[in-house]
């Protein structure tokens, strides 16, 4: 017969701490790789300082730091709705420099007495007379130091100047690293030859209490071709979209309205290879349903036929560190 025995609390103690430590072990050894490197990556410091300029305010963000306010264009640059919520944005240097006490008001405000401006030319090829530069004159008799970024040495040059300023030059050689082997790997995998593939980049606005949608396509000379489409072989078919008589408008061109929607007849014209989504996919995946519903014939665009429809980030020249992360994206749709 066989005889039982009580377990004793003091084994009971041992099993449960070595359950205990059993657990602890596998969560420390099983936890995804992706959350140990948020770990890793602390949130940027904010500091006393206002940077004028898309590309400084880039650079600084990579190098952990962000400034209490800046000055950049949040209507074009994608990436500025993600850091307005670190960082004030005053404005772009165009609205800064003709509304004249806002600097000056917000310096006062947030108690900053440092300016960093970003020189580049040109800073917007959408707006080639505008400079940040053009603040300096409003601020003279205020108690203000006023230091500079210059790109015109390159981009390295710019990363080792703002890391001087904001005082994080330990940072410099990891950030310019990881830059360059993202360019180098994106640089080697650029098709050798022109696909000449007809792409249309159409970005969409959706407005929820009204349920309506609008659009706008990218016209051929803008940020995608100098820095994505000519490097890609491919060829901007947005001429299609162009009002007889009009002229683009910030490097689009919206498209009309008429009574029951948009009109996407261009589209179907232009039958192009590839179309680009940009902004908020939803609007332009509903435009492009919506009027499908209607007109079947848009089904036999080439670009929707063959499944060619890609939502890939938009790039205007402000995320210099994130230019080889966003053509390698390109690169990998429109290569296929």
């Amino acid at each position: 017969m066989t005889q039982t025995r009580k377990i004793t609390t003091a084994e009971l103690w041992h099993a449960a701490l070595l359950a205990a430590a059993i657990i602890f072990f596998l969560a420390a050894t099983l936890q995804p790789k992706g959350a140990e490197a948020a770990m890793k990556s602390p949130p940027p410091k904010k500091i006393d300082v206002i940077i004028i300029g898309d590309r400084v305010v880039d650079i600084a963000f990579n190098l952990g730091v962000m400034p209490k306010a800046m000055s950049v264009r949040g209507s074009l640059w994608p990436m500025a709705k993600k850091l307005k919520t670190v960082s004030q944005i005053l404005g772009c240097p165009k609205c800064i420099a003709a509304k004249k006490h806002i600097v000056p008001d917000a310096c006062a405000k947030l108690g900053v007495k440092r300016l960093i401006i970003e020189r580049s030319y040109p800073y917007c090829i959408y707006k080639p007379q505008v400079k940040p530069e053009d603040i300096v004159p409003l601020m003279e008799g205020k108690d203000v130091t006023i230091e500079y970024v210059d790109f015109a040495s390159g981009l390295e040059h710019a990363v080792r100047r703002t890391a001087e300023l904001l005082h994080c030059e330990d940072k410099i050689s990891s950030v310019l690293e990881g830059y360059r082997k993202q360019l180098i790997a994106v640089s080697a995998s650029l098709p050798k030859k022109k696909s000449g593939k007809k792409v249309i980049i159409m970005n969409g606005t959706y407005q929820p209490s009204s349920g309506k949608v609008m659009l706008r396509v990218e016209a051929p000379g803008g940020y995608a071709d100098r820095f994505l489409l000519d490097k890609l072989g491919c060829v901007n078919a947005g001429n299609s979209f162009r009002p007889t008589g009009g002229k683009a408008s910030k490097g689009h061109f919206q498209v009309r309205k008429k009574k029951g929607g948009l009109v996407l007849e261009p589209l179907i014209q232009a039958d192009p290879d590839v179309i680009v989504i940009t902004g908020d996919a939803f609007a332009v995946q509903k435009a492009l349903s919506d009027y499908r519903s209607s007109n079947p014939e848009l089904g036999r665009v080439r670009a929707i036929r063959n499944m060619a429809v890609y939502v890939l980030p938009a790039y205007v020249d402000s995320s210099v560190l994130e230019y080889p992360a966003i053509l390698g994206k390109w690169s990998a749709a429109l290569s296929r």
